[in-house]
């Protein structure tokens, strides 16, 4: 089947690095089909933007504590000369620019229509999508436009998270003042979504449900998180969620902190083998024992007192970590692991 796909900004923002199974299955199978895989040239540049806000308060936080790591005498942990967001965020561009071109993107300008301005301001006023009540989406209209200016009278397939612009209040289908303009346009609110439905297609580049050695293939996981890498991902998401998260104590309440991971086991959640590069794409779930203790300040604590003014207490929780593991049959070894989500 011929068609385009479009992808919004959010099915990249999630994946910045297009490790996750799903983007693997959707590149697979646009690199063999008769389809057209696109971006606008906006959506590019919110993702390059929504890249450029995440690194840069992470390297504003790190030379906030140079002062300290220079009189701890640590410094030489960070190499400060390329402490530079621009740097990093430049690195991205040439990777994405990579990606696009491997995989045929098509990057969709912007739209040249001379009355631009006059069709969006009249969808705004009259609470068109992908304008609507109390929402003001110059951008969403931005990227439409782009689209319809585009349209060559495929069928075209939008994936987007952003169901508030573009789906029905069900969240299911396209909005009907997005479809008046493209009538054969198809709704995906997921990569999930989109490939479930083409899963007749994609028996000829993956084998769902493969069957497997359950024992090795968590051995080799356990190989991975217990490696320094692999573990210094798990032990940055537990202190992250700790930090951010609200605990009741049997003394006090507060933010976790200082999580140490007792023990954790793998549950394998769906395994589907990649017949060109002999890996295997998998779901997996962690559940994770975790030690920590709860923090909050010390009401009592004065100016001239000793200590750091907190307290703390013991506690310990459960936590589970979903993510995508691509595993090669070949090495026996986890090669790439993308974290999805995680909860207490």
């Amino acid at each position: 089947m011929s068609y385009l796909i479009i992808l919004d900004t959010n099915i990249i923002y999630n994946d910045f690095h297009f490790k996750s199974n799903a983007i693997k299955k959707l590149l697979k199978y646009t690199n063999h089909e008769p389809v057209q895989l696109c971006i606008t040239e906006f959506n590019y540049n919110e993702v390059i933007k929504k890249y450029r806000d995440n690194v840069r308060p992470i390297i504003k936080n790190i030379k906030n504590n140079k002062k300290d790591l220079i009189n701890l005498e640590i410094a030489d942990l960070v190499d400060f000369k390329k402490l530079n967001a621009n740097f990093y965020v430049e690195r991205y561009k040439e990777y994405l620019r990579k990606i696009i071109n491997e995989n045929n993107i098509t990057l969709i300008g912007y739209p040249e229509d001379e009355k631009l301005v006059e069709k969006i301001s009249t969808k705004y006023f009259d609470e068109i999508k992908p304008f609507g009540e109390n929402k003001v989406s110059f951008q969403d209209a931005i990227i439409w436009e782009s689209i319809l200016e585009y349209y060559n009278r495929k069928k075209p397939d939008s994936i987007s998270n952003n169901h508030k612009d573009f789906a029905n209040k069900e969240k299911t289908e396209i909005h009907e003042d997005i479809q008046s303009e493209i009538p054969e346009i198809r709704y995906h609110n997921s990569l999930k979504s989109f490939l479930d439905k083409e899963e007749d297609n994609l028996k000829d580049y993956f084998i769902d449900n493969y069957e497997y050695d359950e024992k090795e293939l968590k051995e080799g996981i356990r190989n991975y998180f217990e490696s320094y890498t692999g573990y210094e991902r798990l032990d940055y998401s537990v202190h992250n969620i700790l930090m951010n998260s609200d605990f009741e104590g049997e003394y006090i309440s507060g933010w976790g902190t200082d999580g140490h991971i007792e023990s954790y086991e793998i549950e394998l959640l769906d395994i589907t083998l990649d017949i060109e590069e002999n890996v295997l794409l998998i779901d997996m779930c962690l559940e994770l024992e975790v030690s920590f203790s709860i923090e909050t300040i010390d009401p009592t604590f004065e100016k001239g007192d000793t200590g750091d003014g907190m307290i703390s207490e013991s506690s310990s929780n459960n936590i589970l970590i979903y993510g995508d593991i691509t595993y090669s049959l070949g090495d026996k070894e986890v090669t790439e692991y993308v974290e999805k989500d995680i909860e207490l």
